[in-house]
């Protein structure tokens, strides 16, 4: 009953998954997750069918593979080729194997048969290969994604738990096939299951994202430093963001009046959470500071090139530039250039006369 348990577990954990906004990564786990529920459903069916029981031969060779590419995928990697040859190519051989032995009407004897025969060793080997060679080369994905940060002085970029919870689970997983007892192998990918979907939904918000209130930021505290412990985000998921607002600021929005945090969250698709979460590591700021500084680095820039601007009121260069009042114009310029708008204006006239 624990592979019923487990697969259906599979399903629940892919409907939840489909009911958030999801990533590349995401949709690789939706992918597994169904081939795990596949998986262990074939494998409880496969004593009263021969035909599933052929159908559940391949199913072992995919969760490596994808093991690997969610690992990648997450950390914001490329995908290596090299590794995604040596990972699918034992679900090539396998396909290729069984589609020999049909033809050559063999197929039903090799897996009826009681004892070991040379195709059951070289499946043996292949599963094994892929299983281990997998772990391998996720640790190492890891290993990287750390050695990079380190020398960024960024260690808690991205909390790695959960993905050294996925492959050191598929890892004793695959230890098990060395018994040689399928049914064991089957009960420990039941147990991964079961333990994928209690600390991706409990320890983790893996499997969805918590929610703020639109008008509050709580990771905002007094220091403008936001606890990185409490935030779980991909690399992916955090390039989007950056790439969201990036194009926000290509578009000069931070100049109208209007725009705050909230609506920048919204036109990005994410939470105000998130957005601050990735403002402050990357730009070292709270959210507002960041919006203050564009809109002065704009003013500034009109001042010293268009002529005309330097003629406006202190009033008229704040609704410009995005500001309500002149005097939170005027302070948040002054702690930046360090002159008051007019002081700034007039010693740049004077630097061109001269």
């Amino acid at each position: 009953m624990i592979y019923i348990l487990g697969a259906f577990l599979s399903i629940f954990l892919t409907i939840i998954l489909l009911h958030k906004k999801k990533t590349k990564s995401d949709y690789v786990l939706i992918i597994w997750l169904l081939i795990l529920g596949a998986d262990l459903s074939l494998y409880f069916y496969k004593d009263t069918n021969a035909f599933l029981n052929i159908l559940n031969v391949p199913f072992p060779f995919f969760h490596g593979p994808l093991l690997y590419l969610y690992t990648t995928i997450l950390l914001g990697f490329g995908e290596n080729r090299r590794k995604l040859t040596i990972l699918f190519s034992p679900i090539i051989v396998c396909s290729v194997g069984l589609i020999y032995l049909y033809f050559k009407d063999s197929l039903w004897l090799v897996m009826s048969a009681r004892t070991v025969t040379f195709w059951g060793i070289i499946y043996f080997i292949l599963v094994i290969f892929s299983g281990f060679i997998s772990v391998f080369f996720s640790f190492q994905t890891i290993k990287k994604y750390e050695s990079n940060y380190v020398k960024k002085n960024d260690l808690k970029h991205i909390d790695l738990r959960w993905l050294r919870f996925l492959i050191i689970g598929i890892g004793i997983t695959w230890l098990t096939i060395l018994f040689s007892v399928p049914k064991i192998t089957l009960v420990f990918l039941s147990l991964f299951v079961i333990g994928l979907g209690y600390y991706g939904i409990v320890k983790t918000p893996i499997f969805y994202k918590f929610q703020t209130d639109e008008n509050t930021n709580s990771l905002e505290l007094n220091n403008n430093k936001i606890s990185r412990d409490s935030i779980v985000m991909s690399a992916e998921s955090e390039n989007d963001i950056l790439t969201g607002l990036e194009k926000l600021i290509e578009k000069k929005l931070y100049l109208n009046n209007s725009f705050t945090q909230q609506v920048a969250a919204k036109k990005i698709k994410t939470n105000t959470s998130y957005l601050s979460y990735v403002v402050n590591k990357h730009f070292k700021q709270s959210f507002s500071n960041y919006l203050n500084e564009l809109r002065i680095n704009y003013v500034v820039d009109e001042i010293n090139n268009n002529l005309k601007f330097r003629e406006y009121t202190t009033q008229a260069i704040a609704e410009s530039a995005g500001f309500k009042n002149a005097d939170s114009f005027t302070t948040s310029f002054k702690k930046k250039t360090g002159q008051t708008p007019f002081q700034y204006i007039t010693e740049v006239k004077k630097r061109e006369q001269n």
